[in-house]
């Protein structure tokens, strides 16, 4: 019965950094999903391009919505500044992440970053 006493708050701790790992992992993907969502919706948006392209980043911004993300989490650099077909667009996608785990000293944290260029057609 000792040893356990001695042991639990070790496994607790495992299993919390288990768990703030595996929410990492999922807001990676998420992220990687949702920029390839985004440069997708850029590379299809067929109306009203032109200077500053804003039917570009009007696609941006509803895919962004769409798959729960603020519209500010991503970055949209077309190659050409009237979207013409045939030029390129890339959209970086960044969140936050941290890890907290109890009793523990440090919590480590940064961005994820995701980006993809399309073809605009």
């Amino acid at each position: 019965m000792v040893e356990f006493a001695f042991v639990l708050p070790i496994l607790v701790l495992l299993t919390i950094a288990a768990v703030n790992f595996g929410i990492v992992v999922k807001d990676w993907i998420s992220v990687t999903n949702t920029a390839r969502v985004a440069g997708r919706a850029a590379a299809v948006a067929r109306f009203d391009n032109g200077p500053g392209c804003p039917g570009v980043n009007a696609a941006v911004d509803a895919a962004m919505t769409r798959q729960g993300f603020s519209p500010s989490d991503a970055t949209v650099t077309p190659s050409d500044p009237n979207c013409v077909a045939g030029s390129q667009v890339k959209v970086k996608v960044s969140r936050p992440w941290s890890v907290s785990v109890p009793f523990l000293p440090f919590s480590p944290s940064g961005t994820i970053t995701s980006d993809v260029t399309e073809d605009i057609e």
